[in-house]
């Protein structure tokens, strides 16, 4: 095999089980992986809030620890209990992001992947890719070494939850990526094999519809048939219902980096929302 003749990125084979036109697959996924980074930085930054909390109480309790272990004042043996405890807890928190991709600190069977709308028709089709890579008998991604030579990865590294940042342009997403057993991985990775041979195999279907929706109403419309806010809303008091009805469309769309509609169409939908709220409730 010669490793110098061109080879797919793995994020164009991924592009082409999303659609068949290659530059509309490559949209879909940007917003795709778009969608993932949010979740994933929500989540980081609560696990880095988290780690500074406990990393100041473990540093905290042994400096008390240890002043009171000198001056022999009782309660250093409380103490240096408790700075451990929070040792303990500190190390759990910096396992954390590992067990989240992983369900635990190896990888060893795919864990449920985590995407905005995981019943999307482009993201079925993105894990039928990613089922595919998960075999041990499918062919092997790699990353080029900085020599130019390749080094293949096993189908571990697709076990993960977060396993969408492996086909992002941006590289600030696959930084948020351990490797099976090891520590950080953000190598994009190419793929050497028939696409379409792969696509058969998965029994994917490609959209062929050319470009997605603008505007995807009737999903956003859907989530909110029983959103807390909707149930809790007092349908006889007309102000501000719409405000919350609007700014609930615009954070769906913001969620899934879909283009929102503009204001005036967002408050027709948001009274047409209105009006079969109250008509379901009067009858």
């Amino acid at each position: 095999m010669d490793d110098r003749r061109p080879v797919p990125k793995l994020r164009l084979v991924a592009a082409r089980f999303i659609n068949s036109d290659v530059g509309i697959g490559l949209a879909e996924l940007d917003r795709i992986t778009a969608a993932v980074s949010r979740i994933i930085q929500k989540r980081y930054r609560l696990l880095s809030i988290a780690f500074y909390i406990t990393a100041v109480v473990t540093l905290l309790l042994t400096g008390a620890s240890f002043a009171l272990s000198l001056n022999h004042i009782p309660g250093a043996d409380a103490l240096s209990i408790a700075s451990l405890l929070s040792f303990g807890l500190l190390v759990a928190v910096l396992l954390l992001p590992r067990v989240i991709q992983y369900g635990g600190i190896r990888a060893t069977v795919p864990q449920v992947p985590i995407y905005s709308d995981p019943d999307e028709p482009a993201v079925r089709n993105l894990e039928l890719l990613f089922t595919l890579l998960q075999l041990e008998s499918s062919p092997r991604a790699f990353f080029v070494r900085r020599d130019g030579s390749r080094r293949y990865v096993d189908e571990r590294y697709f076990f993960g939850s977060l396993r969408a940042g492996h086909v992002a342009k941006d590289n600030t997403i696959r930084n948020a990526l351990f490797g099976p057993v090891g520590l950080w991985f953000s190598r994009e990775l190419f793929l050497d094999a028939d696409v379409e041979e792969l696509i058969a195999q998965a029994k994917a279907k490609p959209s062929r519809a050319g470009a997605p929706k603008k505007y995807d109403y009737t999903k956003a419309i859907i989530s909110l048939i029983d959103h807390p806010e909707v149930r809790a809303m007092d349908i006889t008091k007309k102000r501000g219902n719409q405000t919350i009805i609007i700014g609930l469309l615009q954070s769906w769309y913001l969620d899934r980096d879909q283009k929102e509609p503009g204001e005036t169409q967002l408050a027709s939908y948001a009274n047409q929302i209105l009006e079969a709220i109250a008509k379901n409730r009067a009858s």
